[in-house]
């Protein structure tokens, strides 16, 4: 034990004495490190917020009729769920059984449909959707709105949200407003395929204009479900029922804090229901999990990367650190450390510095990070035009765990360095350090 402690003192020494070999070494690790730090707060900030906004426009869970999902691309109305009222009250009750006290399960039926939208003069191909404003618990209908609108709801730039369900009207996207020449008040006219393959027509005041994006999947109008079924052959009709696990405040809970037990119940009672295919989380993001594997590997890669460049410059530090102080080594072995202790003796002032690189590196990283979280800097994209629920801008999210790992790792990485170094100090013999 003394021994190990005397070989930290002198590699303490050497560490200070030949500072500018070892500034070299912090400095690499310091700004490789800091720079994968913030590089992860972005990239796993934005899988987060990815993963957020899925849930907030899918559900943690949902159901369609059976065969739906193998042709939703084109949006068949006459494959919907025929009893959209019984499958939400089945989960409902298998939610409210097995839930813990706090959290409440929230559903809500919609229509996913295309429609030409139109002022009369000018018409328009996009994305309806139909659905209800206000989501409903076992409680009856919540007074937060329905999880999928949360974003509309905040995006509002003209007139105002649906007051309750029974309140007709939609909210268009003001891409298509501009290309309509439509403003709040006026009124909306779509047109297209109904449930029995017919073509139906409705009209429908707008009650706001959304900011251009911010509706769920691209939509280019949300429209009340209670005004568009009857007419597009839908009543008592749903082609999806989603269904959202919601804290007492009514804020969505994080996926990976969802109730299972609830999920499963849920799951378990659909299957007995040869008309309903119903789908967890995991199925619901398995499109995007390869954007997620994609983002680890290019992490993975700028790691590799760094970890390369920083290996080389270490290892020709710590050689030309040896090579210089090769008497003092020749010194010391004559008077006090054996050849395993002068390897040793590099390895530790290796790791001192490593070290010290990670204790700045991490602090520097927590305090930037979370400073870049307070401005809210982010790097924006229209990355929903190509992702509908893919969040449009690239903010980074403090994540202590993570930042600390990265530390630690970067922290023991330079021993590797060190290895021929040390292999280096360890063969040399008494009688060539002194030049004898």
């Amino acid at each position: 034990m003394k021994s190990l402690r005397f070989i930290f003192f002198l590699a303490w020494r050497n560490v200070i004495r030949y500072r500018k070999r070892t500034l070299q070494s912090f400095m690499i690790l310091f700004f490789g490190t800091t720079c994968i730090m913030i590089v992860d707060a972005y990239m796993k900030g934005y899988a987060a917020a990815s993963i957020e906004r899925i849930v907030s426009q899918t559900g943690h869970l949902d159901a369609h009729a059976k065969g739906y999902l193998d042709s939703a691309e084109a949006m068949p109305l006459d494959l919907a769920i025929a009893d959209s009222e019984g499958v939400m009250d089945e989960m409902l009750a298998q939610a409210t059984a097995v839930t813990e006290s706090g959290t409440n399960l929230v559903v809500s039926p919609s229509v996913w449909t295309g429609c030409m939208l139109s002022n009369g003069d000018v018409s328009r191909a996009a994305p309806v959707l139909a659905c209800e404003a206000y989501g409903r618990s076992a409680a009856g209908v919540t007074e937060s709105a329905n999880p999928i609108l949360s974003d509309a709801r905040t995006s509002i730039v003209s007139g105002r949200f649906f007051r309750d369900n029974a309140e007709g009207g939609a909210i268009l996207d003001e891409k298509y407003a501009k290309k309509l020449s439509l403003v709040v008040g006026d009124r909306l006219i779509l047109l297209g395929n109904d449930a029995y393959g017919s073509f139906s027509m409705m009209e429908t005041p707008i009650l706001a204009i959304a900011r251009e994006l911010s509706l769920p999947d691209g939509a280019g109008c949300v429209v009340d479900l209670a005004s568009f079924s009857p007419v597009f052959g839908l009543e008592g009709k749903a082609t999806c029922v989603s269904a959202w696990f919601v804290s007492g405040e009514g804020s969505v809970i994080p996926e990976g804090n969802a109730e299972p037990a609830a999920s499963r119940a849920i799951l378990e009672t659909m299957k007995s229901r040869p008309d309903i295919e119903t789908r967890d989380f995991g199925q619901i993001s398995a499109s995007y999990a390869a954007m997620f594997e994609f983002l680890d590997l290019f992490l993975l890669g700028m790691m590799g990367v760094f970890a390369v460049v920083a290996a080389v410059g270490m290892t020709n530090a710590i050689l030309l650190s040896v090579q210089d102080r090769v008497k003092d080594l020749g010194t010391l072995r004559a008077i006090a450390l054996t050849s395993r202790q002068a390897a040793f003796l590099v390895y530790a002032e290796t790791l001192i510095t490593g070290v010290l690189a990670a204790l700045c590196s991490l602090a520097v990283g927590i305090v930037t990070i979370r400073l870049l979280e307070n401005v809210q800097y982010s790097f924006d994209f229209e990355l929903s035009s190509i992702g509908s629920s893919l969040p449009n801008s690239i903010r980074p999210t403090l994540f202590i765990v993570r930042l600390v790992t990265i530390s630690a790792i970067s922290a023991i990485f330079p021993i590797l360095a060190a290895i021929i170094p040390a292999h280096m100090a360890r063969k040399l013999t008494i009688r060539e350090s002194l030049g004898i």
